[in-house]
């Protein structure tokens, strides 16, 4: 697989932080950024999905505003 090198700034405590962790896990900094980006990828896929989902229930049930959701959650 084809590597990029990316140059990003950090603050001194985040970076000790960073570089705590990554003593802990016996891994490298960039072994903890792909990581972290995976992760986070992840993490914006599933949420990409609920609100897929979520739009597909509100149009199924003629929502179109919150105040509708919020009405039907008091009810």
């Amino acid at each position: 697989m084809a590597t990029k090198t990316l140059n990003i700034a950090l603050d001194e405590r985040l970076l000790r932080n960073i570089d705590n962790a990554v003593k802990n896990e016996m891994g490298t900094r960039s072994e903890y950024f792909r990581r972290l980006a995976l992760a986070d990828l992840e993490r914006r896929k599933r949420w990409q999905e609920l609100f897929t989902a979520g739009r597909a229930v509100a149009d199924k049930m003629n929502i179109t505003s919150e105040e509708q959701v919020y009405k039907i959650l008091e009810d």
